[in-house]
């Protein structure tokens, strides 16, 4: 029976030894850098890609509207001068 425990307690040890050197290898990769597999790496990188098309592409359009808002601010300011002259006309005595 002494036997039995003592064979069971070296084959648990074992087993924790080497359920600690794999998580101890998973955690030193993953400090190193590596975080999965070269196609999880793959993938990741590609939606980052995809991400910052996007964004350079949304970066576009708000340098185009941003343009659009330039001129309609002068076309706006033009209509007031315009406005605030004609109204300076028509308070002048004839």
């Amino acid at each position: 029976m002494e036997n039995y425990f003592m064979i069971m307690a070296l084959l648990g040890g074992v087993v924790a030894i080497g359920a600690m050197t794999r998580l101890a290898s998973a955690a030193a990769k993953r400090m190193s850098g590596g975080s999965g597999s070269s196609g999880d790496v793959k993938r990741r990188l590609e939606d980052a890609e995809q991400r910052l098309a996007e964004t350079e592409a949304r970066l576009d359009e708000l340098s185009a509207t941003d343009g659009r808002l330039a001129e309609l601010d002068e076309r706006l300011e033009f209509a007031e001068r315009l406005l605030q002259q004609q109204r300076e006309r028509q308070r002048l005595p004839p």
